[in-house]
């Protein structure tokens, strides 16, 4: 088993120190970023040492989406009275307003060597919110003078996880949705067992993936952003 440092965002400051500490491991391949109800968002520059012990660390950084997410406007999933209703947007949400904060902010332009992942949040909302900063950035550029390509570069770049694991009735659906952001590269599977909910790796093999997509899916794609051999060994030590 392979752990990653949690990066409390209440405390940047010592959260950067626990990287430092603990960045040379070997059981280490990461810092896990949570995401519930984190104020300000993780693009904010206050979590700058943050970023900056695990780009120093060559440790990737993994936001993870949760259902406790911003009460207020238009996050108020505290409203819904199921958690069908909850759980159909939360972690999305999640995802998209941090995605958002850190692409206006210039995260990836600050930390060029930083690899990033956006976990449980499954993997249908990112060609979504890659088109709509694209669209955005068009117009309003102006306001983010530091980004030198479009926001589907940067985003691109980052990986993936797929849980939840969408299951549309025609399973080529879900090749194309990868197929949008370019992201044979850089989708990883992710069970999240022991959830009731966790996927099966059948649920990624069921769908009309090439051999060598599934391939790097299932494995290769996770080795590069852990930096890890097929045995677990880190590789930047």
């Amino acid at each position: 088993l392979l752990g990653c440092i949690i990066a409390v965002p209440q405390d940047p400051e010592a959260a950067a120190r626990e990287i430092e500490t603990y960045a040379k491991e070997p059981g280490i391949v990461g810092v896990y970023l949570p995401c519930a109800g984190v104020e300000p968002l993780w693009g904010h520059r206050v979590y700058n040492p943050i970023y900056e012990a695990a780009q120093a660390a060559d440790l990737p950084v993994l936001l993870h989406s949760v259902t406790v997410i911003h009460p207020v406007f238009p996050w108020q999933t505290h409203q819904f009275d199921t958690e069908f209703a909850r759980h159909t947007l939360a972690h999305t949400f999640s995802m998209c307003a941090n995605m958002v904060d850190i692409i206006t902010t210039g995260v990836p332009v600050r930390y060029p060597d930083l690899r990033m992942a956006f976990t449980e949040a499954g993997l249908s909302w990112v060609p979504f919110i890659m088109n709509r900063l694209d669209k955005e950035y068009i117009e309003r550029r102006r306001e983010v003078p530091f980004l030198t390509e479009r926001p589907s570069h940067y985003l691109k770049k980052f990986f993936y996880a797929t849980q939840p694991i969408e299951e549309p009735e025609n399973l080529s659906d879900l090749v194309k949705i990868v197929e949008l952001f370019d992201g044979e590269d850089q989708v990883i599977f992710a069970s999240d067992w022991p959830h009731h909910d966790f996927d099966h790796p059948s649920k990624l093999f069921q769908a009309p993936f090439s051999p060598e997509a599934k391939r790097k899916m299932m494995g290769e794609n996770a080795l590069r952003l852990f930096k890890i051999d097929r045995d677990g060994n880190r590789l930047n030590l």
